[in-house]
């Protein structure tokens, strides 16, 4: 392999993430546009999420990507293709906060610093050593062979982890809680099922490519590797989608990228002899850039950052406070002496004595005869006939 093969497939890599990034950004628009959709109906997400224009164009500018990204990887080793995906998270950055006003936190910009760290120091495990040319060190065997000879059970080896970690994590470890101190969840398990999905999706990619660059086309409908990408594409793309309708862009597609690309590294090995460096510094260098990509998992934030408490008592006690100023005055009212009371009626309606007592000792406190206070009206009492009072019947 020449110099000139080398760049093009670091061109062609580089493309391919960036195309990746605009159907993201077409994913999260798109899921924005439409209703709720969950895991729990699986059918209803699928018929929005088909009938939304925007995201069947999100899914053929993957397909697009997936292209771009499977060519390069022809001629070129997996890990001598990260530090593309790391700096092109710059450009993730940009439009997370600029298109969608994104605000990282201070931790999770360590944990982008440590991902770009992991990208960079697994590539450095493919330097030449002394006197060796860039040619024979980025040189990969023939994965074409290993790819149309793939077994059932090394397949299966790396489609049914990749199943069942994100049902794991998506049911059982990072569900919602509700409650009134609950907060939002991140999207770190959404982040993580789908990466380990779009990652087997990458891996039986590469297969089929490499059975396409070895002139083996007529073999690959025969292998496992088109219907192992198709089902693990569409589950990824499905909880890809969820996770982007929940949760920010920033953080899902951050955490889908290190993970697919550190499962596609895994698992090329794995499949179809992926190099390895066999130097102990090499050697120690690419161990020390799959841990940092596990650091930099483990350095998100689960769960998003309190906001800031709500100022609305002091907008209530301004409120109160011109209450006052904007209430009709009241008129002021003469207070009454004190032991004062209004004079009882007398006449054909007054309490009988046998049942209403008016003796001046069953009012202590209220003496019968006292001057009103000036201004409130006189009210004289009727003076009674001289003949008996009469009284309704039964009164």
């Amino acid at each position: 392999m020449n110099t000139s093969e080398i760049v093009w497939a670091a061109v062609l890599a580089c493309t391919a993430q960036a195309v990746f990034f605009v159907a993201f950004v077409l994913f999260k628009t798109a899921v924005g546009r439409i209703g709720p959709i969950g895991g729990r109906r699986p059918l209803h997400a699928a018929g929005l999420l088909l009938r939304s224009p925007r995201w069947v164009a999100g899914v053929l500018v993957v397909l697009a990507g997936f292209a771009l990204f499977a060519g390069g990887l022809t001629a070129l080793p997996v890990v001598a293709a990260l530090p593309a995906y790391g700096l092109s998270l710059v450009l993730l950055l940009v439009v997370g906060m600029s298109g969608f006003g994104e605000r990282p936190t201070s931790r999770e910009w360590l944990a982008v610093v440590i991902v770009v760290a992991a990208m960079v120091t697994a590539a450095l495990s493919v330097l030449p050593a002394h006197g060796e040319p860039l040619a024979d060190a980025l040189h990969r065997p023939d994965g074409a062979g290993a790819a149309q000879a793939l077994p059932l059970w090394k397949a299966g080896l790396v489609f049914v982890p990749s199943l069942g970690l994100p049902l794991w994590m998506f049911f059982l470890r990072d569900r919602p809680v509700a409650g009134r101190h609950a907060r939002p969840i991140t999207g770190i398990a959404y982040g993580l099922g789908a990466g380990v999905l779009l990652g087997a999706t990458e891996v039986f990619g590469q297969g089929m490519a490499l059975m396409l660059a070895g002139h083996r086309g007529t073999a690959v409908l025969s292998s496992p590797h088109p219907y192992l990408f198709v089902l693990a594409g569409v589950l990824g793309l499905g909880l890809l989608s969820l996770g982007l309708q929940r949760c920010r862009l920033t953080i899902i597609v951050t955490v889908v990228t290190v993970t697919a690309k550190t499962h596609l590294l895994l698992s090329a090995t794995l499949l179809y002899g992926e190099p390895w460096p066999h130097a102990p510094a090499l050697f120690l260098l690419r161990v020390a850039g799959v841990l940092l990509a596990v650091l930099a998992l483990l350095a998100f934030p689960r769960h998003e950052r309190r906001s800031a408490p709500r100022t609305s008592r002091p907008v209530r006690s301004v409120r109160h406070a011109a209450a006052p100023a904007l209430a009709a005055p009241t008129p002021a009212v003469p207070e009454r002496p004190e032991g004062w009371a209004a004079p009882r009626p007398a006449g054909r309606y007054a309490r009988t004595p046998t049942r209403f007592p008016d003796d001046p000792s069953a009012y202590p406190e209220s003496p019968l005869e006292s001057p009103p206070p000036a201004g409130w009206p006189i009210v004289r009492p009727v003076q009674p006939p001289d003949s008996p009072a009469r009284f309704p019947a039964g009164g």
